[in-house]
C-alpha cells in the first residue's frame, strides 16, 4: 500500500469519525430529550406533578453533572469509541420505558438510565468531533455536531407521541430498543480507533492528565476553563427551563400536548441554526464577540416570547432561542484548544456538566412555578443571561476583557 493510498484511507476514517459523531448526538438527544412531551403522559397515567416533573429534570441533570466528568476523564484513555458508540443505546432503553412507568418510582429509574446513556455519549462524542475536525473549521463542525443534538432533540417530542400513539406504550421499547442496537454495532466497527489530541495539539498548554489523579486534572482543566463552566451554566439553565415547561404552559392555556410540543419543536429547531450560525460567525471574527453578543441580545426575545401565545409570540421565541444557543460550539471550541490533549474531559465539563447544573436547576423553577406561576417563573429566569452581559461589561472596565479563545 502506497503512502497516499494510506493517507486516503485516514482522510476517509477521519471523516467516519467525524460525521459518524455528528448523528449519533442527533440520535441520542431525540430519545434523552424527551421528557417535555411524557410529562403530559405520565400526568395522566401516574398523575405527575409538576415538582416532580422538575425532580425527574433533576435527576437527569445529577446523572450528566456526576457522571460525565468521570466518563469524559475514561474517555480520553480508550482506544476505541465505547462510550460514544453504545452510550445512545442506553439512552434509548431509558426512553422508550420511559412512557410505561408503572408510578413515579419507575419514572426515577428511567430517568436514571438516561442519564447514564447520555453521560456516556457526550463527552467522547465531543471529542471525536473535534479531533476530527479540521483545525480552522473547530467552532464550526462543533456547531455542526451540537446543531444536530438540539435540531433532533426538538423532534424528540413529536417523535415520543408518534411512537406512542402507532405502536402503543409496550410496543416503543419493542421497535425502538433493537433497531439502536444494531446501528450502533454498524458504527462501532466503521469508526475504527480513537484519534488524539486534533488539530489544535500543541498550540495550547496542555492538560497534564497523566501526572495526576482525577481530581488532579479536574482542578487543572477548570483552571483553564472554569469561567467557560460558569457563563454555560446560565445559558443552559435557561434554555432547559424554558424547553420543559413550554408544552405544560400552552397546555395549560388551552392548547393541546401535540401544539405544545410543536412550539418547542419550532423554537428548538431555531435554536440549532442559531448553533450553526454562530459557530461559522465565530471561526470567522472570534468566539468571544459570539458569546457576549447572543447573551445580550436573546433575553429581549425571550422576554416577549413568554408574554403572549400568537404568532408574534412564537417567532419571537424561535429568536430568543436561535441568539441564546449561537454560542454553544463557541464555549466548546474554546475548552477544547485550552485542553487540546483532554478533549473528552474538557468538553465533559463545559457541555455536560453545565447541562447537568441546568437540570438540576429546573426543580426549583418548578417548584416556584406551582407556587406563583409557571408564565411568571419563565418570564423571570428570561432574564438570567444579563447577569453574564453585566459580569462582562465589569470585566472589559476591569481588567480588560477576557482573553479571545476562538
Amino acid at each position: 500500500m502506497t503512502d497516499k493510498n494510506r493517507e486516503e484511507m485516514k482522510e476517509k476514517q477521519r471523516k467516519r469519525r467525524l460525521y459518524g459523531a455528528i448523528f449519533l448526538h442527533g440520535f441520542n438527544d431525540m430519545h434523552s430529550t424527551s421528557l417535555p412531551a411524557t410529562i403530559p403522559l405520565l400526568a395522566e397515567s401516574i398523575s405527575l406533578t409538576l415538582s416532580q416533573a422538575g425532580i425527574l429534570s433533576a435527576l437527569f441533570g445529577m446523572a450528566s453533572f456526576l457522571l460525565q466528568p468521570i466518563f469524559g476523564y475514561f474517555s480520553d484513555k480508550q482506544k476505541r469509541p465505547w462510550f460514544a458508540v453504545f452510550g445512545p443505546l442506553v439512552s434509548v432503553t431509558g426512553a422508550s420505558l420511559l412512557p410505561l412507568s408503572p408510578n413515579f418510582g419507575g419514572a426515577l429509574i428511567c430517568i436514571g438510565i438516561m442519564g447514564i446513556g447520555t453521560s456516556l455519549f457526550h463527552p467522547q462524542g465531543n471529542g471525536q468531533c473535534g479531533a476530527s475536525a479540521e483545525r480552522d473549521r473547530l467552532a464550526f463542525f462543533l456547531s455542526l455536531f451540537h446543531a444536530s443534538g438540539t435540531g433532533l432533540a426538538a423532534v424528540g417530542p413529536l417523535y415520543v407521541v408518534f411512537m406512542v400513539s402507532v405502536f402503543g406504550r409496550k410496543g416503543f421499547p419493542l421497535v425502538a430498543i433493537p433497531a439502536a442496537l444494531l446501528l450502533c454495532i454498524y458504527l462501532f466497527h466503521s469508526f475504527g480507533e480513537n484519534t488524539d489530541g486534533g488539530a489544535d495539539a500543541g498550540k495550547f498548554p496542555a492538560n497534564t492528565r497523566e501526572k495526576g489523579s482525577f481530581v488532579h486534572d479536574l482542578r487543572s482543566t477548570l483552571s483553564r476553563v472554569g469561567w467557560i463552566v460558569a457563563v454555560t451554566c446560565i445559558r443552559d439553565t435557561v434554555f432547559q427551563s424554558i424547553r420543559v415547561f413550554l408544552p405544560t404552559l400552552y397546555v395549560q392555556n388551552g392548547a393541546s400536548v401535540a401544539a405544545g410540543s410543536a412550539v418547542v419543536l419550532a423554537v428548538t429547531l431555531t435554536a440549532a441554526a442559531g448553533g450553526v450560525a454562530g459557530g461559522r460567525l465565530a471561526d470567522s471574527i472570534g468566539g468571544k464577540k459570539v458569546l457576549f453578543g447572543s447573551f445580550t441580545i436573546a433575553p429581549f426575545f425571550l422576554i416577549f416570547g413568554l408574554w403572549g401565545y400568537g404568532a408574534g409570540s412564537i417567532a419571537s421565541l424561535m429568536a430568543g432561542y436561535a441568539f441564546l444557543q449561537a454560542s454553544v460550539s463557541v464555549v466548546i471550541a474554546m475548552a477544547q484548544k485550552r485542553c487540546s490533549d483532554a478533549r473528552s474531559f474538557a468538553s465533559s465539563l463545559v457541555s455536560g456538566a453545565t447541562w447537568g447544573i441546568a437540570n438540576l436547576c429546573v426543580t426549583p423553577v418548578g417548584i416556584l412555578a406551582d407556587c406563583i406561576g409557571l408564565q411568571p417563573t419563565l418570564k423571570m429566569v428570561a432574564f438570567l443571561p444579563w447577569c453574564v452581559t453585566a459580569w462582562f461589561v465589569l470585566k472589559m472596565f476591569t481588567a480588560g476583557g477576557i482573553r479571545e479563545e476562538a
